[in-house]
């Protein structure tokens, strides 16, 4: 068993730490191992109190919290789920080893979080009602939910594809021009992906007149916080790579492959998680031509999480 605070513990039940996720926060610069819940899974366990010497109590209070935290000019935190548990509401004392359970069934409507200036947190609270200081101490878990909106008609990741055999006239095409300079065609095959499929795609030159000397692609991740007029974002790129090295050639197609599985950081697609925050991805392309003048162009991806990706 824990023993942590004040010699409060905090167990959750058919979860063994073996399984546990490992969570890194690169922005705090923490890593940490958390249970892991299903969103519709309930939350079992028990709280073991362990004193040194006699405690004196009003009661005992067992919580179960969803919670967000977004910082920007300040710091707003936001208590979106809430259950409570009492024990012995009018008082009492120990001081032998008391071992309380709990069950909490409350909603887990939204996916535990990490983020640049938003936090989605889940966690198990007890609280030791006392005249002069309260004791408190709680446990974090880890939260996924499954996205049951989103039906791809076919999946990269188990398909063998090759560029060659991919059909992209039902894809995504986007078109950068440059008067009569530059015309290129970026195409992917589709636009909305599970967390460990294959983004595959292909860049055509049909007309190339500039001194292109640099192709890159990558996937930005934007965090939006708040809605209308006061929204803001932030933009990170999590993986970028080179596509082409020198002058292509009129007609000429450059493949690309980028591998979600490999993306650090990757999260589903969140659209407005408690009408706080959202989370988006966009495929990138840039073109540098000789004296550092860039061309690019953006398009949304839609990420989701399949079932046995929980």
């Amino acid at each position: 068993q824990r023993r942590v605070h004040g010699g409060i513990g905090i167990e959750f039940d058919g979860k063994d730490p073996e399984n546990d996720v490992v969570i890194e926060d690169s922005y705090e610069n923490t890593k940490e191992s958390l249970p892991l819940f299903r969103a519709d899974e309930p939350v079992k366990g028990h709280v073991l109190l362990q004193p040194s010497k006699r405690i004196q109590h009003h009661g005992i209070k067992i919580e179960f919290i969803g919670q967000i935290v977004v910082t920007h000019d300040r710091e707003e935190r936001i208590e979106f789920a809430t259950q409570c548990k009492r024990h012995e509401p009018e008082g009492g004392d120990f001081q032998t080893e008391l071992k309380i359970d709990f069950e909490f069934d409350g909603p887990k409507q939204h996916e535990s979080y990490r983020g640049l200036n938003a936090k989605v947190s889940y966690f198990v609270k007890v609280t030791i009602l006392k005249s002069v200081k309260n004791i408190s101490f709680k446990r974090e878990f880890w939260v996924h939910k499954l996205e049951t909106k989103h039906k791809p008609l076919y999946d990269n990741s188990v398909k063998k594809a090759y560029i060659k055999e991919v059909d992209f006239s039902k894809g995504v095409s986007m078109e950068v021009g440059v008067d009569d300079v530059l015309h290129i065609e970026f195409k992917y095959d589709k636009k909305l992906f599970h967390l460990q499929e294959r983004v595959l795609g292909q860049v055509a030159f049909k007309v190339v007149s500039l001194d292109l000397q640099l192709g890159e692609v990558s996937l930005v991740k934007r965090e939006y916080i708040g809605v209308g007029d006061s929204q803001f974002f932030e933009t990170e790129t999590l993986q970028k790579y080179e596509i082409m090295d020198g002058t292509p050639i009129a007609g000429e197609l450059v493949p690309i492959r980028l591998f979600l599985g490999s993306i650090p950081r990757l999260t589903p697609t969140y659209d407005l998680v408690n009408n706080t925050f959202s989370v988006k991805y966009y495929v990138n392309l840039v073109l540098i031509t000789g004296d550092g003048k860039r061309y690019f162009k953006q398009q949304e991806i839609v990420v989701y999480r399949k079932p046995d990706q929980m």
